[in-house]
């Protein structure tokens, strides 16, 4: 790791971006550090300071529903007072419900799980857990936060069941705004910011849908206002308040049968499309994103830190700096320029998915799923009668998938 000479250049800038187009779970490699775009879900919460200890055991809670959802191993773990790695499952790992408890309300209490053991590289499945301190013991100085990452194929194959997590997730923790879509996953190691930080910098220029999460950083910005959802978002109760309208206004003004919203008690679950979408430049402003953005732009945060490591004279790593930063959150505004003049242009609109009733011959050899069933992606060829699903769900539609790319282990 270098921070005096380019970590990357343009041919290996192309060949990931290429390499992303295809599989948008992929990774970059360097002799000894490897950093991945990849699948996220990520929290943002207060907390009252008289329930401090509350807040800390609930993050546990989180972390235990998560493990048993994804079924990973872990292999590492951070122990909640030196932050050091060990061992996942090592006696030198305290009882983090333990630990929750002794932890004061002056002192954070965090810990990090993850199947990397390489701190500097990007994990695979991980979770960040973070309740941050409070030194007046009146108000959150820093927002707290959860930061999932999982597999894409994982997520394919677990719709439901990872969105009913999030909707509970979000209301146990009363989130303040929470986000889903694809960045990439931040190392252990917090050092390693400054090569993630100069890969976002440079993707960016190519996706749309890229989005950057770095609570460490964010977390006091975001208590001034949103980022621009690239995918999943939670609007919550607070900040619908402070657009001044209804939940059923929100519904109204987001009436389109490609956003989903879903109903919570801590605000309203916003999705955009079937699916994430690292968005190609190439493809066109994407309009979702246009579309909840202009109705998101009243309380969108006015500056944010993205990049987590300063920027100094002589940088050979171009990275976001305060400019380039207030004209990436403006690139769904209609007279946006990110990532410039020249290469914006509206998105092509998509072909129409192809569907097929169940018990019906597959017009189309191909990787077929039905929303009547978690994890019903398989691949049916041409003239094959497409199975019934049953149960309370409805008439089984099926669909082509947009990826056809077999599933990956």
């Amino acid at each position: 790791m270098t921070t005096v000479a380019p970590i990357l250049s343009p041919d290996e800038v192309a060949s990931f971006v290429a390499t992303l187009s295809d599989w948008p779970n992929s990774e970059v490699f360097y002799e000894n550090y490897a950093l991945a775009v990849s699948p996220f879900t990520t929290f943002y919460f207060a907390y009252e300071p008289a329930n401090h200890v509350e807040a800390s055991l609930r993050l546990v809670d989180v972390h235990e529903t998560f493990e048993k959802l994804v079924g990973e191993t872990y292999r590492i773990g951070t122990h909640p007072e030196s932050e050091r790695p060990h061992p996942y499952g090592s006696k030198r790992l305290p009882d983090r419900r333990v630990w929750a408890r002794k932890t004061p309300l002056n002192k954070q209490f965090v810990f990090n799980v993850s199947d990397e053991e390489n701190p500097l590289s990007s994990p695979a499945t991980a979770g960040y857990f973070w309740r941050s301190s409070t030194w007046d013991e009146r108000s959150n100085i820093d927002h707290s936060s959860v930061q999932l990452y999982f597999r894409w194929q994982w997520w394919l194959d677990h719709q439901k069941e990872w969105r009913d997590f999030v909707l509970q997730t979000a209301d146990l923790l009363n989130a303040d705004q929470a986000y889903s879509g694809f960045a990439i996953a931040n190392p252990l190691d917090i050092g390693a910011r400054y090569e993630v930080a100069t890969w976002e910098r440079a993707l960016a220029h190519h996706f749309y849908g890229l989005d950057i999460d770095f609570p460490f950083g964010m977390s006091k910005d975001l208590q001034e206002g949103i980022r621009p959802p690239t995918w999943g978002f939670l609007l919550s109760n607070r900040w619908r308040s402070k657009l001044g309208l209804s939940r059923e206004q929100i519904r109204k003004a987001l009436d389109d049968p490609q956003i989903r919203v879903e109903e919570c008690a801590s605000g309203q679950w916003i999705e955009l499309g079937d699916q994430p979408s690292l968005c190609p430049v190439a493809e066109g402003v994407p309009p979702l994103q246009v579309r909840l953005n202009h109705l998101l732009r009243p309380i969108r945060v006015p500056k944010l830190e993205l990049v987590g490591l300063g920027q100094w004279d002589g940088d050979p790593n171009e990275r976001f700096g305060q400019a380039d930063t207030k004209r990436w959150l403006a690139r769904f505004d209609t007279d946006g320029d990110w990532p410039s003049s020249d290469l914006r242009r509206p998105a092509t609109p998509p072909e129409p998915r192809l569907h097929c009733t169940a018990l019906q011959p597959c017009p189309k050899a191909g990787f077929w799923f039905t929303p009547a069933q978690a994890g019903s992606r398989r691949f049916f060829k041409a003239g094959e009668l497409l199975p019934d699903i049953g149960g309370d769900y409805g008439a089984t539609i099926w669909q082509l998938d947009e990826n056809q790319d077999p599933p990956r282990l």
